[in-house]
């Protein structure tokens, strides 16, 4: 996980290879870190994403509330059509920014 960028506009993080179980309990504390008191929208580079366990779907899905909460959205960018379409299968699809 890399932040990209984080100001009074937005917060951009990049994401890498798998997110499984090791990786959630590797990286989740340190994203909600990030997230808590954000100042506009979140993106979720996954470019570099090539697998997503439904761990890794959870911790997303608990972003995106937390975000939501905020009073900002969460938004999904560069996924690949396999993340894209784990995406849409569980109901997810909605997070997936239209570039």
């Amino acid at each position: 996980m890399k932040v990209i960028q984080s100001d009074e506009s937005l917060v951009r993080i990049a994401f890498m290879g798998k997110l499984d179980s090791t990786y959630v309990s590797n990286h989740e504390v340190k994203l909600f870190a990030l997230l808590n008191g954000v100042k506009g929208p979140v993106y979720f580079d996954f470019s570099e994403v090539n697998f997503i366990s439904s761990l890794g779907i959870r911790m997303i899905l608990m972003a995106s509330r937390e975000v939501k909460r905020q009073g900002f959205t969460l938004l999904i960018e560069k996924s690949n059509a396999d993340v894209e379409n784990i995406f849409n299968m569980v109901g997810l699809g909605n997070l997936l920014n239209p570039l």
